[in-house]
């Protein structure tokens, strides 16, 4: 009987921990690779985006390839700080879309430097019960022009 309640026990845990995999918010997703980018990290950027991504970048078609260089520091060491309002989220089966305001602020040597906002929206696949980025659509913003109603909330890992 002990047997057959371990082995009980042991397969609950099994299926719990699989549907935890699979119920990961797609945003989170968005998010971890803004993060990834802030630790200038482009192995963690390429495991959370597809082998087709995609970013539409002010009227540019780039590959994650792109997207990891243009992150990386030209001499100077920099400081990235992300902050995010999610708008939608709408998941149908492995296929997710979500739309956000994002915020980004950079010290340089440890002061204040810059501030930018963007409006983006993702398209994510469900791969083996992880959400991956397919496409990224950024359209930078004035930061007068983000709505005042928007509520940034830092995301650091």
């Amino acid at each position: 009987m002990k047997l057959i309640k371990s082995i009980g026990f042991l397969l609950c845990l099994t299926v719990s921990n699989y549907c935890l995999a699979n119920d990961k918010d797609p945003f989170h997703s968005v998010q971890r690779l803004f993060a990834a980018m802030s630790a200038f990290d482009s192995n963690a950027m390429k495991q959370i985006v597809t082998d087709d991504f995609q970013l539409l970048e002010v009227g540019e078609i780039w590959d994650i390839d792109m997207l990891a260089s243009a992150i990386q520091p030209n001499g100077s060491t920099y400081q990235r700080r992300n902050y995010f309002d999610l708008v939608k989220l709408d998941i149908n089966n492995k296929t997710a879309w979500v739309s956000y305001w994002n915020k980004a602020t950079y010290k340089v040597e440890g002061k204040l430097d810059n501030t930018v906002a963007w409006l983006e929206s993702a398209v994510l696949k469900n791969i083996d019960g992880q959400w991956k980025i397919q496409m990224l659509h950024s359209t930078r913003l004035e930061l007068d022009a983000v709505p005042k109603n928007v509520k940034f909330i830092e995301y650091a890992e």
